[in-house]
């Protein structure tokens, strides 16, 4: 890898780790400045359809925020892929939230597109599909925790 794609790729999982963060925090200030916040923007929550526009996404958020669910999402299993001006990101969600009397997790595959801008590396897509339970890394044997 060259210093460039290095540096670029840092700074994606940057990005990333801040709408993580906005997610965890329950913060909506992070989380705009997270996005791209355009109509370009498109969103799938795990089991929902696919939210189009920062209008919706954000009113997305803010639900999810009022409710307190999730309580934390940790990420594991992070790679990312660097082109000119575009960048994913996959990893594993792991979901924690209060249910009842104790806590429940769940796990989610995630795919996070984000397009590199003037001040930085914006999010336009976050796709999250729900993982019925934790399973083993083709080629490896590393299960998710």
């Amino acid at each position: 890898m060259n210093e460039t794609f290095d540096q670029e790729a840092e700074e994606v999982v940057s990005a990333n780790e801040k709408f993580y963060l906005a997610v965890n925090r329950a913060d909506m200030d992070l989380m705009s400045d997270a996005w791209l916040g355009g109509a370009e923007d498109k969103c799938v929550h795990p089991g929902w359809p696919m939210l189009y526009g920062w209008e919706a996404i954000k009113e997305s958020w803010k639900n999810i925020f009022e409710e307190g669910v999730p309580e934390t999402i940790e990420i594991s299993n992070v790679s990312v892929e660097v082109t000119e001006g575009l960048a994913w990101v996959v990893c594993v969600e792991k979901i924690i939230h209060g249910a009842g009397d104790g806590m429940r997790t769940g796990f989610a595959q995630s795919t996070n597109v984000f397009r590199k801008t003037g001040s930085g590396w914006k999010l336009v897509i976050h796709h999250a599909s729900p993982i019925p339970m934790p399973r083993t890394r083709a080629g490896s044997d590393t299960n998710l925790q």
